[in-house]
């Protein structure tokens, strides 16, 4: 069934916008941040340049998650009002769970292949050998992670509300992602989907104690619990979807 969906999703990607949309984000946004930085080395320290790269994919995340998922599910609407969802009653939920998987994916790779763009920009065309490979790689890792569960909540907003709700829906995350570098959701964050890719800058400043990153990584145990959960939940959510 997984590689049937991903077969099929594979074909209409390549017939639509979404695959512009993907690849546009992939190549520019790492260019253009690369360059702008990267010639102003002198003036900025390698860790804001990470530090702004992160927060700027976290607090615009929200937004294009919500406008992939309205899209697709705009596209399964004109398809016959969702015959494909609907096809298979039984597995009706898995079906819905696996498209979702796949566009999750495409945001997976994506995250990742932005930050080495980046980061190999910085390091051979700039000459900035201080930022670390392995760290770069393993924040790019959890923050497409964390990620997972705002298509998941997405993904549920359009079913129930269309696709005008899940827009809201975004719009709310930029907000919250956006309130989130402050301190104000300090004592709550780990409860707040929108608040966790923000709070990876922590392990990029160089003002917060190893202590407090240490207190970060360890409540970071709360959103990765959450994921697993909401995941396995949400199934049977989909389950229950009816058109």
């Amino acid at each position: 069934m997984l590689k049937n969906i991903f077969r099929s999703e594979n074909v209409k990607l390549k017939r639509s916008f979404l695959l512009y949309l993907h690849l546009l984000t992939l190549i520019a946004y790492p260019l253009l941040m690369g360059f702008y930085y990267g010639t102003r080395k002198n003036i900025v320290n390698s860790s804001v340049m990470i530090i702004t790269f992160y927060e700027l994919l976290a607090l615009i995340s929200p937004l294009v998650i919500s406008i992939v998922i309205g899209l697709v599910f705009d596209r399964e609407e004109k398809a016959g009002h969702c015959k494909n969802w609907l096809a298979n009653p039984g597995k009706k939920g898995l079906t819905i769970g696996l498209q979702l998987f796949y566009y999750w994916l495409l945001y997976f790779f994506e995250i990742i292949g932005m930050s080495l763009i980046y980061f190999f920009i910085l390091r051979f065309a700039f000459q900035i050998n201080n930022i670390s490979f392995i760290k770069i790689l393993l924040t790019s890792f959890i923050f497409a992670l964390f990620g997972l569960i705002q298509y998941e909540l997405a993904q549920w907003i359009v079913l129930k509300f269309n696709v005008g709700g899940a827009m809201i829906l975004g719009f709310f995350g930029v907000v919250i992602s956006g309130l989130s570098i402050t301190s104000l959701f300090d004592f709550i964050w780990p409860v707040i989907p929108w608040a966790w890719q923000i709070r990876l800058i922590t392990f990029w400043e160089a003002t917060i104690s190893s202590q407090v990153q240490t207190l970060t990584a360890w409540e970071m145990i709360i959103p990765l619990i959450l994921t697993m959960v909401i995941t396995l939940l949400i199934i049977k959510v989909f389950d229950n979807w009816q058109n």
